[in-house]
């Protein structure tokens, strides 16, 4: 017999003890190691730093910046900031965003090691989930406010996640739409020389989830316009507010351009009187909070899926 064969090999136990050595220089670098870094390469082994940079973020996208332009103009339109809608649609405090810091961020190194955020534009989409009526719900909420709400970068991939999660959770998707254009921007063709309509990465998810019965709700709550109105019109179930909702492909200024058509508002063009008529939209609400009011209510006749049976309430009728 050789001297190799009369080693006998590592234990299940010791190759355990070896993996779990390994593993823990990683998490827990000896200080040596840390030396041998360069300051500006050493990162924390507790994450610290990236975590303190998502909490100086974090409450910048929460505070309205009520010396923006597209902030006042939203609210001279009579309308809600975004958060301000998912508080009046959710139950209190049960919003989880997904995809809190997304945005365009201007950093100022303080230290070495540290930067701090001296200016952070965030994604004009907000994500996330909550409750609604006590049951779990995900959502995606435009900010008319950046940009018009137009969805691009970020905001349609956040968008696109969010769908995915509704298929894989089997949970309702409820969508206050305010803006949300793009596909048909005559910026992008210019500069980019195409333009990705008519496929839409979002659409083919949320197809899956009308042919798997998951609820898909939408509030028009503004001009829902090229993207946003397609979002709109393939719900099961759609609401506009009558003092601020309008839905079409493209605006007035497009449309004068196109068909000579001049002076048309966003009522003229695709307000309630047209659309809460001829079956694009399935309701007529008054205004922003009766919107949430009939989801709310929609929601409560419907399970979550098709697999699911509906919700029963105790009757105590005899």
């Amino acid at each position: 017999m050789s001297e190799d064969e009369k080693t006998p090999p590592h234990s299940a136990k010791s190759q355990a003890i070896d993996r779990l050595t390994q593993v823990s220089s990683h998490l827990t670098p000896s200080t040596k190691m840390i030396k041998a870094n360069s300051p500006k390469n050493a990162l924390r082994a507790d994450y610290s730093d990236v975590l303190g940079q998502i909490n100086s973020l974090r409450p910048i996208a929460a505070k309205p910046d009520t010396a923006n332009r597209g902030y006042k103009r939203q609210k001279q339109a009579g309308k809600l900031w975004v958060r301000e809608r998912i508080e009046r649609l959710l139950d209190a405090d049960s919003f989880h965003e997904i995809g809190s810091v997304s945005g365009s961020v201007t950093w100022q190194t303080v230290k070495p090691t540290q930067e701090k955020p001296v200016a952070f534009v965030p994604s004009n989409n907000v994500q996330g989930g909550g409750r609604l009526g006590g049951r779990s719900i995900l959502l995606t909420a435009d900010d008319f406010s950046i940009r018009s709400g137009y969805a691009d970068g970020a905001s349609g991939a956040k968008t696109v996640y969010v769908e995915k999660l509704a298929v894989a959770l089997r949970l309702p998707v409820v969508k206050p739409v305010d803006g949300s254009s793009g596909g048909g921007s005559v910026t992008t063709i210019r500069t980019e020389g195409w333009s990705y309509l008519p496929y839409l990465q979002s659409f083919p998810h949320v197809m899956q989830q009308l042919n798997m019965g998951i609820p898909n709700l939408a509030a028009v709550v503004g001009p829902a316009i090229g993207l946003g109105a397609a979002r709109a019109v393939v719900c099961n179930f759609s609401v506009m507010a009558a003092n601020v909702g309008a839905l079409f492909n493209a605006g007035p200024q497009v449309v004068a351009s196109a068909t000579f058509e001049e002076d048309l508002t966003l009522q003229d063009l695709g307000g309630p009187m047209v659309h809460c008529t001829n079956g694009t939209i399935d309701n007529l609400a008054a205004d922003e909070p009766e919107c949430y009011n009939q989801i709310r209510s929609v929601l409560s006749y419907l399970p979550n899926s098709g697999s699911e049976a509906p919700p029963i309430l105790t009757c105590n009728d005899p």
